[in-house]
Order: structure tokens, then C-alpha cells, then sequence
């Protein structure tokens, strides 16, 4: 299946989208790259929340998607919506996790993530997820979150 996804052309993976991964297990962070990575893609990985901060403040060109986990060490994937809602982020943020309780679920839809996926998470659902969620258009994509986790 992941075969066929990667031969698959998505139009974010044609569009230059600049991607940060903030995902501390190693295993999932290839993934990420494996199968977001295309032709034009540009994705930069964070192995916590901190790290995530210090890439978004080290780069001239903001990014178009993050894609954070929840339970990192040092910060959260909570505390680094937190903060990017502080400093006006105007991207893409979807949420990656396996445990989230109801109270998480209900302060990341209040800090108005994009999107909410539980893992182990669908390959092809993200991938479709991340192009709808960017597709230039004046009509928002209206992907719901995916919750409870």
C-alpha cells in the first residue's frame, strides 16, 4: 500500500509546500518524510516542540504545514500550538497522536488546529488531508477534526 501512495501525485507534493515535522520517535519521522516528500516538497523535522520554535524563528520563509505530535519531551505538541497561536501562525497545524484525553481534544479544537489525527494514523488519509487543507482556494476545505483520540 505505501508503494502505491508514494507513486501517487499529490498536488502538495508538487507545490513547493514547506512541511515541519515535530515528531520525537525516529521511526515515524522517516515516514513522515517518506511518504509527504516529493518533487518540490521541502520538509524540515523538529524532534520536540523546543526544536519546532527554534526552526520556525531560524527561517526567513514561514512554513505552510505543521504537523506536530502531542507527548514529545521538553514541550508538548500542545504548548507548541499554544505558542504558535501567540506568535500569529497563519499555517496548517494537524495534530499526530495516540494518546490524547478529552480535555486535549477540546484545547486543540479551541486553539483551532486544522486537524486532529489518531495513531497509528492512514497514510493516505494524511496525505489527502494535507492537500485539501492547502489547496488554494477562497472556500475553506472543511475537513472535520478527527476526534476523540
Amino acid at each position: 500500500m505505501v508503494c502505491l501512495l508514494l507513486h501517487w501525485h499529490w498536488d502538495f507534493m508538487k507545490s513547493g509546500l514547506r512541511i515541519l515535522t515535530v515528531e520525537d520517535e525516529p521511526a515515524v519521522t522517516q515516514l513522515l518524510a517518506l511518504v509527504l516528500g516529493g518533487p518540490a516538497a521541502k520538509i524540515t523535522n523538529a524532534c520536540d516542540g523546543w526544536m519546532a520554535l527554534m526552526k520556525i524563528g531560524a527561517t526567513a520563509k514561514p512554513f505552510d504545514v505543521i504537523i506536530t505530535d502531542h507527548n514529545m519531551p521538553r514541550m508538548t505538541g500542545l504548548d507548541l500550538v499554544r505558542r504558535l497561536r501567540v506568535r500569529k501562525f497563519v499555517g496548517k497545524i494537524i495534530v499526530l497522536s495516540a494518546y490524547l484525553s478529552q480535555e486535549n481534544v477540546r484545547a486543540y479544537e479551541e486553539l483551532q488546529v486544522d486537524m486532529m489525527l489518531a495513531k497509528p494514523f492512514d497514510v493516505g488519509e494524511l496525505q489527502l488531508a494535507i492537500d485539501l487543507l492547502t489547496k488554494k482556494s477562497s472556500a475553506p476545505a472543511n475537513i472535520p477534526v478527527t476526534a476523540p483520540l
